[in-house]
């Protein structure tokens, strides 16, 4: 089984982002899963997202970003076809009240079992959430997006994010962790 595992690089003037220290932690225990850091760029994020899943054509995607003021993995069941940027993305970006894909459906479910991750993770003693708000920011633009080219390829792939807390919040080894038993569950 071909599982890619994506994060964001920092953004916001901070040094690191929370999704990519648990991906990196993450990868050194699980070497077989495929990886991308992916730019908080409202135009690249998308793009590469989109080349890296024709190329690969992963049986999983999950994709991981760091959710500030958190205390719990939150598990992302519903993304939305809006950007609503609160501040720029490292380009200057920030869009405000548009829709991802235009025409499309206003929302569209994960298709990663979000249900059992959660009870997987609350029996290992993790802090834990389902979430259906991703946020209007590029952690819910890529799910989204990823979400609808696996559909439009018809590319055989279950999806689905995890927020991650900051470091600071919840430890990047527990954080890693977490991800570990998901990756074993499949």
């Amino acid at each position: 089984m071909k599982i890619l595992v994506t994060a964001f690089g920092p953004f916001a003037g901070r040094a690191e982002n929370a999704s990519s220290l648990a991906l990196h932690e993450l990868r050194v225990v699980f070497p077989e899963i495929l990886t991308r850091i992916l730019p908080v760029d409202s135009v690249l994020a998308p793009a590469q997202l989109e080349e890296t899943l024709h190329w690969l054509r992963p049986d999983v995607l999950i994709l991981l970003g760091e959710a500030a003021g958190s205390n719990s993995v939150r598990l992302e069941t519903t993304a939305w076809n809006e950007l609503d940027f609160k501040i720029p993305d490292n380009a200057g970006r920030q869009p405000t009240a548009r829709a991802i894909l235009p025409g499309s459906p206003a929302s569209l479910s994960a298709t990663l079992p979000m249900g059992e991750f959660h009870t997987l993770l609350a029996a290992n003693g993790h802090a834990v959430s389902l979430s259906h708000d991703p946020g209007r920011y590029l952690c819910n633009q890529v799910f989204y997006h990823s979400l609808a080219f696996i559909e439009l390829n018809a590319i055989t792939c279950r999806a689905g994010f995890i927020h991650l807390p900051l470091a600071q919040d919840y430890p990047t080894a527990r954080a890693a962790a977490a991800l570990g038993h998901l990756l074993q569950a499949l």
